[in-house]
């Protein structure tokens, strides 16, 4: 706060008041802050120290990612990339002459070729409506001609509507029968009527039509004068209630003594209201445990209950109590499931399922075979090839970023900006001077140097109990000024993909005999470790070398990889526990103490020329006044 009287300036900073002015003629402010500014040469340089350590863990944070990004992409096993898996190296194309029979290759799978052929396929227990399950369209009364002269409706057939027209020569069923063929078309939908002049609707025989509904013209409805209802089908609607199907269906049933179907299929019970929609029946069945699928077939107008398990040893047992819904809907009989019953190779198999695995083959089955189907199954050279090439190139990539961070000189005449020098440039300037600041900020990392060198080390050392290496399929290392980068021969990598891709595989994905697996390799010791990266193959060497560096999990001695106890990584405990984040710390106290220290200094220099402001501003008071009594 600061308050002005007469010459003088009264400032409050930090509860201590600043008495300054133009009673001494000296400009107080700017004499403080000149003295302050060479006062805060050490500060200066603390912050600047900061500065660079938080661009130097930014760099390695940096780093990380690009580590993390390639591992994640090629040395985890749930990655389609990865070159962990023995699939990644197993790629083949398969076809079928035939397409009864479908193929797809497993992990296990080898190139060749395979006679196949079905007698017999595999399907399971299933009950279904016996005839229709719906009802014709039915009146509700008996039909007036006379009343419905001149007016129309609208009938459905298998989704198009059609406009029926009843003239007033429509005076009885051959009349409507005429009208709806002139509409609809000849042969499709019969019209008929009872004794007491009641019509149906149906479909006519033989002529492949489905569905019918019927509903009012948008001009005056023939339906009422008719005895029809507006909405009535011949197909049960899912979103009709128990109740509605009951009436709805060809043959009705009844509910139990609680109003309900009580029903027990494969040892589960269910029991339903009168008020549940047929779509929400079907719900429960198939969401429970009872491993059947019930569903209502419009097309053939049938309810299908199927066990979910094909073959002969599934079976359905389905039972009602005091209902009659399973009679009417879904008939009497049980159509036992049967075996698939097929050869391959001239052996004979029977199985309880049209999907049947021989040798790393998978055949699907998908109809009964007249002569034998042959599948072939040939090694696909190239996807294999694209695999280990997308693999290099990322490496490359990587090596390559890293290699030019390590050999980066870094310029001293480009130190972090002082506050004071931020503030005399624009933000382009600022930005330019900190680009050429951060570079260099990593160069002759040891870490990352030894980094390198042990992937170098894991790709091109051979591998134990293998005759094959990485430069026997075609893989080299560049010259020694090009610090790693490989190089693929795509003839040679090719021929070796193709006459031996065992060998090919296991060069990468062979694992160590002694210490297996992935999750241990953090608690080995030295020796272990030398035993496991001599019996590895490429991959899993690589991926040891991963962890060594970037692992969230602890060693051994409870560290961390190499790179997050050094800089730390986001998401993670080490983002505020390494070594870098500690020295900032560190620096951020000293820094705080000058801070301190400068305010005290500043304090002080003010006070000593507040002093000197008030003894001056005091005398010219006296001498005013003095002048004053003189001149009277």
């Amino acid at each position: 706060m600061a308050s002005s009287s007469g010459t003088v300036t009264t400032t409050t900073v930090n509860g201590t008041t600043r008495l300054t002015g133009l009673s001494s003629g000296i400009d107080v402010d700017s004499i403080v802050e000149q003295l302050m500014a060479a006062e805060k040469t050490k500060l200066n340089r603390l912050n600047q120290q900061a500065q660079l350590i938080e661009w130097k863990q930014e760099a390695y944070r940096d780093v990380i990612s690009d580590i993390q990004t390639f591992a994640n992409t090629y040395f985890n096993v749930t990655s389609s990339s990865s070159i962990m898996r023995k699939s990644t190296f197993q790629a083949f194309s398969v076809s079928s002459s035939s397409s009864a029979v479908t193929a797809a290759y497993s992990s296990d799978a080898v190139a060749g070729s395979h006679t196949i052929s079905v007698s017999q396929l595999a399907t399971a227990a299933a009950k279904q409506t016996s005839g229709r399950l719906s009802k014709d369209i039915e009146g509700t009364a008996q039909a007036s001609f006379t009343a419905a002269a001149g007016k129309s409706f609208v009938m459905t057939v298998d989704g198009t509507d059609y406009t029926i027209v009843l003239a007033d020569t429509v005076t009885d069923v051959d009349g409507l029968q005429a009208a709806v063929d002139t509409a609809v078309g000849g042969g499709k939908v019969a019209v008929g009527a009872d004794s007491d002049g009641v019509l149906t609707i149906a479909a006519a025989d033989d002529s492949g039509v489905q569905s019918i509904s019927i509903s009012d013209a948008d001009s005056d409805s023939a339906l009422s004068d008719l005895g029809l209802t507006a909405g009535a089908a011949n197909r049960i609607d899912t979103a009709s209630t128990l109740a509605e199907m009951a009436a709805a269906m060809a043959g009705s049933f009844d509910f139990d003594s609680d109003g309900q179907v009580a029903l027990t299929i494969n040892g589960v019970s269910f029991a339903f209201d009168q008020d549940v929609t047929l779509a929400a029946m079907l719900t429960e069945i198939n969401d429970s445990d009872a491993g059947v699928t019930m569903k209502y077939d419009a097309l053939a107008d049938q309810l299908v209950l199927t066990a979910d398990k094909t073959g002969a040893g599934n079976t359905l047992a389905v039972t009602e109590t005091g209902s009659s819904f399973l009679t009417a809907a879904l008939g009497r009989e049980t159509v036992a499931g049967v075996d698939a019953k097929l050869t391959v190779d001239g052996v004979s198999l029977t199985r309880s399922s049209n999907t049947v695995t021989v040798d790393g083959i998978t055949y699907t089955l998908n109809k009964e075979t007249t002569e034998e189907a042959t599948v072939s199954v040939a090694q696909d050279v190239d996807t294999v090839y694209n695999n280990i090439t997308s693999f290099v190139d990322a490496y490359n990539e990587l090596i390559s970023s890293l290699n030019s961070l390590l050999s980066e000189a870094y310029d001293s005449d480009y130190p972090p900006l002082t506050e004071d020098q931020k503030a005399e440039m624009s933000e382009d300037e600022i930005a330019s001077w900190e680009k050429k600041a951060k570079v260099g900020l990593l160069t002759g990392d040891t870490t990352l140097r030894s980094f390198l060198s042990n992937m170098r080390n894991a790709i091109i050392d051979s591998v134990a109990g293998l005759a094959t290496s990485i430069t026997s399929i075609g893989i080299t290392t560049g010259t020694y000024d090009e610090k790693g980068k490989l190089y693929i021969d795509e003839d040679t990598l090719k021929e070796a993909i193709q006459s031996n891709p065992e060998g090919v595989m296991t060069l990468f994905t062979q694992t160590s005999a002694s210490y297996p697996g992935t999750t241990s390799v953090r608690k080995l010791n030295a020796g272990a470790r030398a035993v496991r990266a001599s019996e590895e193959g490429i991959a899993y060497r690589i991926y040891d070398i991963l962890q060594d560096n970037i692992s969230t999990i602890s060693d051994r001695n409870g560290n961390k990889g190499l790179l997050l106890v050094k800089a730390g990584t986001e998401n993670d405990t080490s983002a505020s526990d390494n070594m870098l984040t500690e020295q900032l710390e560190a620096l951020q106290k000293r820094i705080t103490k000058e801070e301190n220290r400068l305010d005290d200094k500043e304090d002080q220099l003010y006070a000593q020329y507040t002093t000197l402001e008030t003894y001056i501003s005091t005398m010219n008071a006296q001498l005013s006044a003095l002048s004053s009594y003189l001149s009277s």
